[in-house]
């Protein structure tokens, strides 16, 4: 059968023998399993253990002294020191003459452990009676929720005034508390905050009265913090009177704060034996006579405790009973008692020196790492790992038949039997993987074992973490993978975090095996040390169903250990490369660093810098701007513009550049951080540059590899920028292209300016003219109104349309060539109304809100501003009608006109005017364009009294250039009708004179000036 998709270990026995925070496993298990830890003895606890240490030393000097040993067991949490205390208990024999007490981690709380010492057979007596019938009444009726009210209760009297201190040893902040804190736990609204679930004084409860089902890993006292108090400032009107005070100071005052949290610790010891139902001096005498007890009937006691923070609210009292020596000067003797209790260094510290000094010596686990100097090394780490993974695939009945056999035969060292030895697949699974002590690895190898170890537990070696974080998950989690041909999976990956792999291998992976590159570039990462494209062994292909790749072989070396010579027992040696040109330490330190970036590693700015200089101008000068009919000179050439150097960004995983704010156009890189693919590509291409940089060609080693990375990417990058830049009118991102609605609203101002828009062409000119003030100041005012704000914002809008179908052929701004295309459409539609058509979106970026400004200005003035200038002009009009008619002709009036000026000069009776002005008046009107103005009004006149008018015709016609020919004309009347009016004042003036005048024969001097006046009127007749 071939060794392919192979399971060995059982589901069930993984989570039985690896479930460390959750289930303790059996003694033959334990024994199965256990490895020898490595240690350090110290004499002094202030001192550094530094001599090593074995088990067998440990257990020999522990059983030497004839009546008393104190050992703490010390180190980090996860070092495995509840673990030897578990082989200690394993390997000292109850006898009728010595008891060994395990106090284990698991299933126990404080009741629980008062108990196992009083259910010792030897003290099944009387005295002992109301011990049991207190210990048994503690906490028997009451549900965890009234146990929590006890507590706190029985904390505000340890913590109030009892009536027992003596206040003249207490600070002042302490004699604050001692009259105002009890007052806070005791109100009914903060009793809400302290009494809630997984708040301390309930994890105060699970410590005393416990849960019986789970692991509680601590290791440190369970203790008040400032986190603990209540804080909520909107809480102060919320509390009852008496409390209100003191929470008010409790809030605002930081030193109060400290005060409280240290007062309520003080006394928690307290409270929680007052819970047990035996105070602190009953605890005291209890142990005594237990010691006493055990001392009459020549017992020997020892008290192995898996984890001293168990103990915590009877500790002190305990500890004062583990430390009498048994013969006590005026008391009766106590038994002989030997005491190994495992416990955080910095929790042992906190004990007083008095305990510190009866100590008779120390073990330290805090063994550092793992390497051939350290005292653990690899090869203690894979038989450590080896015994586990042979247990998880034994059936439990042959290691319950080899642990009997084991404790028959103690010291003969048998060792427990190995799966491997019957299976079918042992020679090629062991070829390819590696085994100590016939024990095989799979699915791990060494390296693999060593890789994982570093991503979980980069510091000090602890084996809670290898057994939980590496042997569990993996064997819990690959089954099915493994079963499906389809390990390791993603998943397995992500577990381990950041790959190590340099960009460049990923990719060659991808392009070499794409379907498995994701498991292939896992197993390099994590079953190897190599960082270069590498087959394994056969028997790895076979059995992860990855097919080899005809690539270097990594090869599996089986190297059995000497007794006097610590090295690995399995070692990885690849084949040796080629020498490679000399790099500068700089540069490789560089490539290293992008390589760890590609791993979601942080880019330091010394290297993101050269990478952003050498981007900006090189997507610059890739883009086809004339091409996209895109001005460069709009977007990217300024420091101010849209898309500037300082937006070229490279990814980070950290959060960096708090406050920072990049405006404009951004490049982020790579484009899309989530595709595995782009970020290595662009890792690749990272190194190229740098590369690049430093040769100043692509000559160098994989250059070509590198230059395809970095021209893809650089594509990649280049239209980008162009799709931001089409996206960039609205802060959604959303297509929406500018160019119509600027067009409509400059052909607006331009209609309104009066340039000619009859054809397409005019029109497509007129966008570009500059707005004329063009007899502006006779307009109305919401009509000249409206053209300012098309004059204020012309530019803009012209930028806007210019910038997006221009070509300059170059970097100038100036443009050369227009893409008419974009703006023929809005021109023709324009055109039709003259009124826009466009939707404007309401989340314009800045820097087109002047589309949606003037077009609100559109909307609201336009219709008004054509209907008043409507009005005005035609009032103009029929001013005009009324002098002139409606059918006038120019030539002849202007010709009467100067005849009537003639035959007044001749009489004698010219107005007094200055005929000079009059007569520039009279040339100024024969020049003007009267004739296509008085056309132009009749179709104004037209549409206005059209009961289907068109504000678009209306504003064509009244933007035309009339304002002249109405200003010449209406000059022209008043200066004519002034003359007229004047001469014929003279006129009879005159005649008065004459009349008065004798001698003068009147009747032929009347009919003279008759005749004459009657031509003057005559001609006034026919102007008018």
């Amino acid at each position: 059968m071939v060794f392919k998709n192979y399971v060995c270990w059982r589901y069930e026995n993984v989570q039985r023998i690896l479930n460390i925070e959750a289930i303790q496993p059996p003694d033959h298990i334990f024994l199965a399993i256990h490895h020898p830890i490595v240690m350090k003895r110290g004499e002094l606890i202030a001192g550094e253990a530094k001599t090593t240490y074995t088990e067998s030393e440990f257990l020999k000097d522990f059983l030497v002294p004839n009546d008393f040993a104190f050992v703490p067991i010390l180190g980090s949490s996860g070092t495995g020191k509840s673990h030897l205390i578990r082989w200690l208990a394993a390997n000292i024999e109850s006898t009728d003459k010595r008891k060994v007490l395990l106090i284990p981690k698991l299933g126990t709380n404080l009741k629980d452990i008062i108990k196992i010492i009083l259910d010792l057979p030897e003290l099944q007596e009387d005295k002992f009676a109301e011990y049991h019938k207190r210990l048994n009444q503690a906490g028997s009726s009451l549900t965890e929720g009234e146990a929590r009210k006890q507590l706190l209760n029985q904390l505000a009297v340890a913590v109030g005034d009892n009536g027992e201190r003596d206040r003249n040893q207490l600070t002042e902040a302490q004699i604050y508390l001692v009259e105002e804190l009890d007052s806070l736990l005791y109100d009914p609204f903060f009793r809400t905050h302290w009494l809630k679930d997984g708040g301390i004084i309930h994890r105060l409860i699970t410590h005393i009265l416990g849960n019986h089902k789970t692991v509680d890993i601590v290791e440190e006292r369970r203790e008040f913090t400032a986190n603990d108090l209540p804080s909520n400032v909107l809480d102060i009107q919320k509390s009852g009177e008496k409390s209100r005070g003191f929470y008010t100071s409790l809030i605002y005052d930081d030193e109060i704060q400290k005060e409280t949290v240290s007062w309520l610790n003080q006394h928690l010891d307290e409270a929680i034996t007052q819970i047990l139902n035996l105070g602190r001096e009953d605890l005291q005498i209890l142990m005594r006579e237990v010691r006493q007890t055990l001392a009459e009937k020549d017992i020997e006691l020892v008290l192995l405790i898996e984890d001293f923070a168990k103990l915590q609210g009877i500790d002190r009292e305990l500890l004062e009973a583990f430390l009498a020596r048994p013969q006590q000067a005026g008391s009766k003797p106590l038994c002989a008692i030997r005491t190994a209790l495992a416990c955080t260094t910095g929790y042992f510290e906190s004990l007083k020196d008095t305990v510190k000094q009866r100590v008779t010596f120390s073990v330290n686990l805090d063994v550092g790492e793992i390497g051939e100097k350290s005292l653990l090394t690899e090869a203690d780490l894979q038989q450590f790992v080896a015994r586990y993974l042979n247990a998880v695939r034994q059936e439990d009945e042959e290691i319950q038949s080899w642990a009997k056999e084991y404790k028959n035969h103690v010291g003969n060292g048998i060792k427990p039997p190995s799966f491997c030895d019957g299976c079918e697949h042992r020679q090629a699974c062991h070829v390819g993987f590696g085994e100590v002590d016939g024990m095989g690895l799979y699915p791990f190898t060494p390296q693999a074992l060593k890789q994982m170890l570093r991503r979980v537990n980069p510091g000090d070696f602890k084996p809670r973490l290898l057994l939980k974080d590496v042997l569990k998950y993996v064997l819990e989690n690959s089954i099915d993978n493994i079963q499906q041909g389809s390990f390791p999976s993603i998943i397995l990956r992500e577990h381990f975090g950041k790959m190590r792999l340099k960009a460049i291998v990923q990719d060659d992976i991808e392009n070499l095996d794409p379907s498995n590159a994701e498991r292939r570039q896992t197993l390099i990462d994590l079953w190897t040390d190599s960082d270069t494209l590498r087959d394994f062994p056969t028997e790895m292909h076979t059995a992860f169903n990855l097919p080899p790749l005809g690539v270097g072989v990594i090869t599996t070396q089986i190297t059995k250990r000497e007794p006097s010579n610590p090295e690995l027992l399995v070692s990885y040696q690849p084949e040796l490369e080629p020498s490679k040109p000399q790099i500068p330490e700089r540069l490789i330190k560089q490539l290293e660093i992008l390589d760890n970036w590609n791993n979601h590693e942080f880019l330091p700015q010394d290297i993101e810098k050269p990478i952003r200089e050498f981007v900006f101008p090189a997507v610059l000068e890739r883009i086809e701007w004339d091409t996209q009919m895109l001005m460069k000179g709009s977007f990217a050439a300024s420091t101010h513009l849209l898309f500037k150097q300082r937006n070229v960004l490279v990814y980070s995983p950290r959060v960096r550049g708090e406050g920072a704010t990049y405006s404009g156009i951004r490049l982020d890189l790579p484009i899309n951080p989530g595709d595995e693919n782009e970020f290595r590509e662009t890792a690749i291409a990272f190194q190229g540059i740098l590369q690049y940089n430093y040769y100043k060609n692509w000559n160098f080693p994989d250059g070509d590899r590198y230059f395809r990375a970095y021209a893809k990417q650089l594509e990649l990058w280049s239209e980008h920028i162009i799709d931001c830049i089409h996206r960039r009118p609205r802060q959604s991102a959303e297509l929406w292209n500018p160019v119509p609605a600027a067009v409509e609203l400059l052909a607006i101002a331009a209609r309104m300016s009066g340039y000619p828009t009859n054809s397409i062409e005019d029109s497509i000119n007129s966008l570009f003219l500059k707005l004329e003030d063009k007899d502006e100041s006779e307009r109305t005012k919401t009509w000249k109104k409206l053209f300012k704000e098309f004059q204020n914002n012309r530019d803009k809008l012209l930028e806007i349309v210019s910038s997006r179908i221009a070509c300059t052929k170059g970097s100038n701004r100036t443009f050369q060539i227009i893409d008419a295309v974009q703006i023929l459409n809005p021109l023709k539609e324009i055109r039709k109304t003259w009124q826009p058509q466009c939707e404007i979106p309401d989340d314009l970026n800045s820097e087109y809100e002047a589309i949606q400004q003037v077009r609100q200005k559109v909307d609201e003035l336009l219709i008004q501003a054509i209907e008043e200038e409507c009005d005005r002009q035609l009032n103009i009009y029929q001013d005009l009608s009324t002098e002139f008619g409606e059918d006038v002709n120019k030539k002849e009036v202007v010709s009467i006109v100067k005849q009537a000026i003639e035959k007044a000069q001749e009489a004698g009776v010219a107005g007094q005017v200055n005929t000079d002005r009059l007569l520039t008046v009279i040339d100024r009107f024969q020049q003007t364009r009267f004739k296509g103005y008085v056309e132009t009004m009749k179709k104004v006149k037209a549409e206005r009294d059209s009961p289907d008018n068109s504000v678009g015709k209306l504003l064509q016609y009244l933007s035309e250039n009339n304002q002249k020919a109405m200003t010449d004309a209406s000059e022209f009347l008043n200066e004519t009708n002034d003359f007229l009016d004047k001469s014929n004042v003279r006129v009879q003036d005159n005649i008065i004179k004459l009349q008065s005048v004798e001698g003068i024969s009147i009747e032929n001097l009347l009919e003279s000036i008759q005749n004459r006046f009657i031509e003057l009127q005559t001609l006034l007749e026919e102007i008018r």
